[in-house]
C-alpha cells in the first residue's frame, strides 16, 4: 500500500469513528413492565391479587374505645355486673382474608387478632378466629356453630349478662351444606378442652374428655325471613341445649325471637349457660335515617333473670360510628350487694376498615 492510500484509509477512520465499531455497539433492554396490584372482585368487595399469585388478599378491622358504667357495667365487670364505677376499653381488631379458585371450589384462610387494654390494665393479645375453608369443610378456631349458627342476641352492645346464648370460641370441624336456594345444614365436632370457657361449676365433672362436643344445625335464609335450629351434645356433662331463632323484615323494621332450652334445667353446660330450664331473646332494630338505626333487646330466663339493653347507632362519617347505650339488668341486690342497683351504660367509638 502506497503512503497515500494510508493517509487516505487513516482520515475515514478519524471523520467518521464509529463505522468500524457497529458490529459491536451494545443496546440496552427494553424495561420489564411494572405488575401493579390487581383488583380480585370474585370474592367480594377489596380483595386483591397477591403479586405473581392468582391467590386473593384482603385486610380489614377496626379500632374501638368503650367507656361504661354503673352496676351493671362496672370496673372488671363489663359484660358482668357488681360494681359502681367506669370501666374503659379500648381494642385493635385486624382481619386478614385470603381466597384461591380450586377444582374444589375457593380455597379460604380467615384471621382475627385483638389487641386490647381494659382499664389502663396489660395489654392483652388474642387470637380469635383462625379457619380453613375447602368444599364446605371447615377447620380451626372460631364461635362454635352452636352460637355462629343463629347469630348474637340482638345489635347491642350488651346482648347478654347472665342470660348467654352459648359458648363461643371452639377448636372444630365443620360442615355446612348450602345448596343456593336458602336451605342450610351443619354439623361440627368441637374440642371444649378448655376449662375457662365453660360456665360449668361442678370441679368434679372436667370440661375435658375424649369424645368432642357435637351440633346439628338446620336453617332456611331468605332476605326477609330466616328461620334456624340447632342443638348441641356436650359430652362431659352428657347433657346438651337446643335454640330456635326466627328472624323477619318489613321495611326499615327487623326483628327477631330466640328461645332455648336445656336438657338439664338444674345445671348449666357449654351451651346451656343461662339459670332454669329455658330462656328466651327478643330484639328490634330500626333504621331511623340513612345514619341512624335503633337498637334494643331483652332476655329472659327460668330463674328470674331479666336484661335489656336500648342504643342508637350514629354513622358520624362512612367508618365511624358513635354508639350511646342505655343498659338494665335485674337481680343486682344478689350480685352486687345490697346497695347495688338495675341501671347502667356505654358509649362506644368505633372506626371501621
Amino acid at each position: 500500500m502506497n503512503s497515500k492510500a494510508v493517509l487516505i484509509a487513516t482520515g475515514s477512520m478519524l471523520l467518521f469513528p464509529h463505522a468500524g465499531l457497529a458490529a459491536d455497539a451494545i443496546v440496552a433492554a427494553e424495561p420489564e413492565p411494572m405488575e401493579y396490584v390487581r383488583v380480585c372482585d370474585t370474592y367480594g368487595e377489596a380483595y386483591f391479587y397477591i403479586p405473581g399469585t392468582e391467590t386473593c388478599l384482603k385486610f380489614g378491622g377496626y379500632l374501638r374505645v368503650d367507656i361504661a358504667g354503673g352496676d351493671p357495667n362496672g370496673q372488671d365487670t363489663f359484660p358482668g355486673g357488681g360494681g359502681d364505677s367506669w370501666f374503659t376499653r379500648s381494642r385493635f381488631n385486624f382481619r386478614i382474608s385470603t381466597a384461591t379458585d380450586t377444582e374444589y371450589g375457593a380455597l379460604k384462610t380467615y384471621a382475627e387478632t385483638e389487641f386490647e387494654r381494659n382499664d389502663n390494665n396489660d395489654i392483652v393479645t388474642d387470637l380469635e378466629i383462625g379457619t380453613i375453608e375447602l368444599a364446605g369443610f371447615l377447620v380451626g378456631f372460631v364461635d362454635t356453630l352452636y352460637t355462629a349458627f343463629t347469630g348474637d342476641a340482638g345489635n347491642t352492645v350488651n346482648d347478654f349478662y347472665d342470660v348467654n346464648y352459648g359458648d363461643f370460641h371452639q377448636t372444630q370441624i365443620r360442615y355446612t351444606y348450602d345448596p343456593g336456594n336458602g336451605f342450610l345444614a351443619a354439623i361440627s365436632l368441637e374440642d371444649d378442652s378448655d376449662p375457662s370457657s365453660s360456665s360449668v361449676d361442678d370441679a368434679d365433672e372436667p370440661d375435658d374428655d375424649y369424645v368432642p362436643d357435637i351440633i346439628a344445625a338446620v336453617g332456611y335464609v331468605t332476605d326477609p325471613f330466616k328461620a334456624r335450629l340447632v342443638g348441641a351434645y356436650d359430652s362431659s356433662m352428657e347433657e346438651g341445649a337446643i335454640k330456635l331463632r326466627l328472624d323477619g323484615t318489613i321495611g326499615n323494621l327487623s326483628v327477631f325471637a330466640m328461645g332455648g332450652w336445656n336438657t338439664d334445667g338444674d345445671r348449666v353446660n357449654n351451651y346451656a349457660q343461662w339459670d332454669g330450664a329455658w330462656a328466651a331473646w327478643i330484639g328490634a332494630s330500626y333504621v331511623l335515617t340513612e345514619k341512624a338505626t335503633i337498637n334494643a333487646s331483652m332476655n329472659f330466663d327460668e330463674g328470674g333473670d331479666i336484661e335489656g339493653a336500648l342504643n342508637v347507632a350514629y354513622a358520624i362519617v362512612p367508618g365511624f360510628e358513635i354508639i350511646p347505650e342505655l343498659d338494665f339488668r335485674n337481680k343486682m341486690d344478689e350480685k352486687g350487694g345490697p346497695d347495688a342497683e338495675d341501671w347502667g351504660g356505654v358509649i362506644r367509638f368505633q372506626r371501621n376498615f
